[in-house]
């Protein structure tokens, strides 16, 4: 078992060190075509964690800081990740999670999911990411599916 202080110190300290900017239990990255977010949603359901992530595609609109909900793309890590499903359930999990997982959890954040966050600030890096598929299993908004294959 976890605490949920040194839980959150093993998400939020790589993505600081790596420059997004936190904002509740969310940190941000704005860049040149995109503002691309990830937070920690708590489950419902126990001491599980979620790490969702969010694409802003500012093209289509302007806002500095997007909620999940309004983002054009949206998606959970492990629909990216799928390599690392069990890392991140049982790493994200208050229950069964150890100082080890943290650790390597710490390190997927800090070795994966901090430079996919930088490519999906650039239009020309995402629009790669969705003609190879690789985020069909989020949410890609109408409008941002058809800007990203047009352009």
């Amino acid at each position: 078992m976890i605490d949920k202080k040194s839980f959150k110190k093993s998400i939020g300290i790589p993505l600081e060190k790596a420059g997004l900017q936190k904002r509740g239990q969310s940190w941000y990255l704005d860049g040149k075509d995109a503002i691309v977010f990830t937070n920690l949603q708590k489950s419902d359901w126990g001491a599980l964690y979620y790490i969702n992530i969010g694409i802003w595609m500012k093209s289509l609109g302007d806002s500095s800081l997007p909620n999940e909900n309004k983002c054009h793309i949206g998606f959970r890590a492990e629909s990216i990740f799928p390599e690392k499903r069990e890392l991140l359930f049982l790493g994200c999990s208050l229950d069964n999670s150890t100082p080890e997982m943290l650790s390597e959890l710490s390190e997927f954040v800090k070795m994966q999911l901090v430079p996919f966050l930088y490519d999906c600030v650039d239009l020309d890096k995402l629009k790669k990411l969705v003609s190879k598929g690789i985020l069909e299993k989020g949410l890609i908004m109408k409008e941002a599916r058809w800007y990203l294959s047009t352009k």
